[in-house]
């Protein structure tokens, strides 16, 4: 059975209010309102949205902790 999306922005939006109620406002967050807007139009299954969301948190805790840093690009010794 599909859900419509009326019915999906209304999930949405008890999701939205209850992150809120805990003090994190996802619908801040233009990377999880846009995988939410996603699920909404149906583009993507509730799982898609959810393993995409928690690699964002866990993209973002690992740059937090410098995990991931630029890679510097090492001069070659001179040939002289």
């Amino acid at each position: 059975m599909a859900i419509s999306p009326e019915a999906r922005r209304a999930i949405a939006k008890r999701a939205i209010d209850r992150a809120a109620a805990r003090g994190e406002p996802i619908d801040e967050d233009p990377a999880v309102v846009a995988l939410l807007e996603e699920w909404i139009r149906g583009e993507i299954e509730m799982k898609t949205m959810r393993d995409s969301y928690l690699d964002i948190l866990a993209l973002r805790e690992a740059e937090r902790r410098g995990r991931f840093s630029k890679v510097q690009v090492r001069s070659e010794p001179d040939a002289s």
